[in-house]
């Protein structure tokens, strides 16, 4: 009966599994107890949005930041000033987070005032430790605000009884004057790149973060520079074959390069005349036309011409309060983009891939004000290139087999449902092998090299749940399942 349960319950586990960008925190209690004032999460769930008032003790203006469990519960989440656990209290160490005189500032009354300003990202290949990147800024008065230093900060979720502890803060990882950064998967499907360019200068900062942590920062230096008083965003295209970088008086667009880090074939694209600082830059889903937001329009290029032009596509129409500024892609295939006020709704492109962009000005209400808040998230549902020469670790390769109880195949992991222990064999010729299981959010919890045809993984003590299993053969062949955990 156990049996027959688990695998009429497995398709609704995995439509409950959630990625980090299926839920977002926004709003401000600041004035509270008045009409519209709170906290908000969005989540994102089988294509459709929902909008959901919380109390979650923050206010964020500009930087925001969360981490949900793979049910879709919060982990952690920040407004750039401290991070809080799942229960809203200031977690361990969590607190002074972006030193200095703009937290000063902002932090005792608001929140941190970077857009785009923080990122958390699990540690690949691991179920305990997140890291947050996230970047300062300072105040001049010319440019009003400026990037820098890039930080990150380290959270061990297996501290505090579950609740977790920054372990490691406000680490320098460059000092300078920056721009917002952005992040895409590794051509392993694994790690991550974050880039980040610095202000007036043709130099790109790089960062690979992997299963040891930060393993490399370095820069490249390519294409012109972009000097602009206003600095805008920067994005990847969903394919991660192209980045952007935007600023109100122009746009630089290259290749990328997700095994090596590299950018090549950089190109420069004008924005129209008089273009009024906005900052929201995306793609469409193949990387072939840009889409730029200045504050009352959006721009489209067309990126197969030799000359790519940026043209008006979409003006908004003069409504008190609204205006255009950030873009963020989000789970459902829409882009929403924030207001440079504090208002109730995001403005949605719903049809961003096609001709007709499908923009609704104010088209998402919110029940709570968003005062410029809006995440920076990239693209998790990004896994591997497939057949280049980075592509080692068989993530989102494919499948050769798939099964879970029958020990007469090449490969099979069993008992399904299990509890205690897993039974694995392997025929002759495919070992030595790496077994690796990893729950529904994609983090690894065990990993055994196979050395004989059979083997017992005894003394697990694993929370009842679904969970994915990978068999690495020696052969390069990569053999897949579902098993189904009852607990311990």
């Amino acid at each position: 009966m156990r049996t027959i349960l688990a695998i009429l319950l497995f398709p609704a586990l995995l439509s409950a599994q959630v990625l980090p960008d299926q839920v977002w925190v926004l709003g401000t209690q600041d004035p509270s107890g008045l009409p519209g004032y709170g906290n908000a999460i969005l989540r994102f769930q089988d294509g459709q949005v929902s909008a959901e008032t919380a109390v979650l003790r923050m206010n964020f203006e500009s930087t925001t930041a969360a981490m949900p469990d793979s049910l879709g519960q919060l982990l952690f989440y920040t407004n750039g000033c401290h991070i809080a656990n799942r229960l809203g209290d200031t977690m361990l160490n969590g607190a002074g987070l972006n030193p200095g005189e703009m937290a000063d500032w902002t932090c005792p009354t608001s929140g941190y005032v970077a857009p785009l300003g923080a990122m958390a990202l699990p540690m690949p290949g691991s179920n305990r430790f997140y890291y947050l990147f996230h970047m300062g800024v300072r105040y001049e008065p010319e440019k009003k605000l400026s990037y820098g230093p890039f930080y990150y900060t380290v959270i061990d979720m297996s501290l505090e009884g579950g609740k977790g502890a920054v372990i490691s803060k406000n680490n320098v990882l460059a000092d300078g004057r920056f721009e917002p950064f952005s992040a895409v998967r590794h051509g392993n499907g694994r790690d991550w790149w974050l880039v980040f360019p610095e202000y007036e200068k043709n130099r790109y900062h790089r960062i690979l973060f992997s299963s040891v942590g930060i393993q490399q920062v370095d820069y490249q230096e390519i294409g012109d520079t972009l000097a602009c008083r206003y600095i805008g965003s920067s994005a990847f295209s969903p394919n991660g074959a192209r980045y952007a970088r935007q600023q109100h008086c122009g746009v630089m667009v290259m290749d990328f390069d997700r095994c090596a880090g590299q950018f090549s074939n950089a190109r420069a694209v004008k924005m129209p005349p008089r273009a009024i600082l906005g900052g929201g830059i995306a793609f469409n889903k193949d990387g072939s036309r840009l889409l730029v937001a200045t504050q009352v329009s959006i721009q489209e290029a067309d990126l197969t011409q030799p000359i790519p032009v940026l043209d008006t596509i979409v003006p908004i129409n003069n409504v008190a309060g609204s205006s255009l500024l950030l873009m963020q892609y989000a789970p459902d295939g829409k882009i929403y983009l924030n207001n440079l006020g504090r208002t109730k709704a995001y403005h949605v492109l719903n049809t961003p891939n096609e001709a007709d962009l499908g923009f609704i000005q104010r088209g998402l209400a919110l029940p709570v004000f968003c005062v410029r808040s809006l995440p920076n998230y990239p693209n998790f549902r990004l896994y591997d290139v497939p057949g280049s020469i980075c592509d080692t670790l068989g993530i989102n390769a494919p499948i050769v087999s798939v099964t879970t109880s029958d020990p007469a195949t090449e490969a099979a992991v069993y008992p399904n449902p299990f509890s205690g222990q897993l039974n694995i064999t392997l025929d002759a010729a495919l070992y030595p092998a790496l077994f690796s299981l990893y729950d529904l959010s994609g983090r690894l919890v065990l990993r055994k090299k196979l050395s004989s045809e059979k083997q017992e993984i005894t003394d697990l003590k694993l929370p009842a749940s679904a969970y994915l299993w990978e068999i690495q053969a020696d052969d390069g062949r990569m053999f897949r399942g579902k098993l189904i955990g009852t607990g311990f």
